[in-house]
């Protein structure tokens, strides 16, 4: 299950890692609106959060095409917690529709915080969940 979640998450991470670059950096404040969004919806992705994001696709394409279910699984618990204490982060700190809030070059709009928490606690969920040998054999 892990190796499979993983490599949903490779696709989410790619759109979202490689498409980060092209709707700017929030740090650019255009009408008192920070940049970094799609259409109507607040992102305000940052330079520093797709880079983070590509690093977090490489712990996703290791777990889900590379490394054996045990390491997969370890992996995907520490992808996991980084992104639920990303969330965690986020709701604390908030952001702005100007972009005032940020916290070593990452925004924390609603949207992202609540997909870093959704993803982060199936990843948990799903690394602490049976390894895919012990699950076809039991």
């Amino acid at each position: 299950m892990a190796r499979l979640y993983a490599q949903v998450c490779t696709v989410a991470f790619l759109i979202l890692g490689i498409g980060g670059w092209f709707v700017g950096d929030a740090g650019h404040v255009v009408h008192h609106r920070a940049q970094g969004n799609v259409d109507g919806m607040v992102l305000h992705l940052t330079y520093a959060r797709d880079v983070l994001d590509l690093v977090l696709l490489a712990g996703f394409v290791a777990v889900g095409f590379v490394v054996g279910p045990r390491a997969g699984r370890a992996i995907l618990g520490v992808i996991g917690v980084v992104l639920v204490g990303l969330a965690a982060l986020g709701f604390a700190i908030g952001d702005t529709a100007a972009g005032t809030r940020s916290l070593a070059g990452l925004h924390f709009p609603l949207a992202i915080n609540v997909f870093d928490l959704v993803v982060g606690v199936l990843a948990v969920i799903t690394a602490l969940g049976p390894a895919e040998e012990e699950a076809a054999s039991g």
